[in-house]
């Protein structure tokens, strides 16, 4: 055991991670916002060999345009990775399922991002008449009642317009205007539950994209992580996630299945070394099993998926 421990260390920063396939992510700060109110986005590229050109938001007009985009930060690197945070902001009301965005590397090549979701909810109005600011008296002049008449003479030549044609025309039926629905904001085990099941739909690994499979699977537990626990799983290693779901309420009978499935997943995506072609499917039913336990949607503890040995 010590041996294939030593042997992955050596592994991970060898020229094999360094070949490792450009991955691309985009987080919001905030699953919901109200309109007007101001939200970052980070931009996150792993593996890149140089530093990306631009992002293009073209897959988000007329949703948001450059007038939404308030801000831009410079490209900043840690370690592997490349980073950029913009601000923005958004004015209409509404439910977003926003795809994915296109990275422009240096190569040419267009990484595309992770697909996001967003709720803008209206900006309630005030409703306490004590915040309005005194309203100061105006200094009229004396009036005469020559100042009138051609008020009174307007008003009597619109009731017998109203009169005339209120006789002439049928009066209209009312119509009945529906409220719209509230807006609601998707719990993040069913966002979870429902991109897997798409993935397990799609079965990259049947099409020879095996490494792209357990970067998605990776994307969806950390996106679910993150925001059902509150904790930075995306910017996280592994090795990093596991102390910091010990402090919240995250049950300690998935830790050893939720901790496997992300090894195998990093080992797949950084050092070009897949588990076993048995091992997809169980790991994709272990990821599952590990939202909807967490959740309180299984009773049963799911089982951990078989340790990696394809060394």
């Amino acid at each position: 055991m010590l041996h294939k421990t030593l042997f992955i260390i050596v592994l991970c920063v060898s020229p094999v991670c360094l070949s490792a396939q450009a991955v691309a992510n985009a987080v919001l700060n905030k699953a919901v916002v109200e309109t007007g109110d101001t939200f970052s986005m980070r931009i996150l590229v792993n593996n890149a060999p140089a530093e990306p050109i631009k992002v293009d938001f073209a897959p988000w007009a007329p949703t948001l345009t450059s007038e939404n985009i308030l801000s831009e930060s410079a490209w900043s690197r840690n370690g592997r990775r490349w980073q950029r945070q913009y601000t923005l902001l958004l004015f209409d009301s509404a439910r977003l399922e926003l795809p994915p965005l296109n990275v422009i590397l240096r190569n040419g090549e267009k990484l595309p991002t992770n697909p996001v979701e967003l709720s803008v909810t209206p900006t309630p109005g005030g409703s306490d008449v004590s915040d309005a600011d005194t309203i100061r008296d105006i200094q009229r002049e004396p009036t005469h009642w020559t100042d009138y008449w051609p008020w009174a003479a307007a008003g009597l030549a619109l009731i017998f317009l109203l009169v005339y044609f209120r006789r002439k025309k049928p009066q209209p039926v009312p119509q009945v205007i529906a409220a719209p629905p509230p807006t609601t904001t998707i719990p993040p085990h069913e966002t979870a539950l429902k991109q897997l099941a798409a993935l397990e739909q799609q079965k990259p690994w049947k099409n020879d994209r095996t490494d792209a499979f357990y970067a998605d699977l990776s994307m969806i537990l950390r996106t679910y992580l993150e925001r059902r626990y509150q904790i930075p799983a995306l910017e996280s290693t592994t090795r990093e996630i596991m102390p910091l779901l010990k402090k919240t309420d995250f049950p300690t009978t998935l830790a050893k299945a939720l901790q496997e499935v992300l090894y195998q997943s990093d080992m797949a995506k950084f050092a070009a070394q897949p588990p076993a072609a048995q091992q997809h499917e169980k790991n994709l039913h272990s990821a599952r099993q590990v939202v909807m336990s967490s959740a309180g949607m299984a009773p049963t503890t799911p089982t951990a998926p078989t340790p990696y040995s394809n060394l």
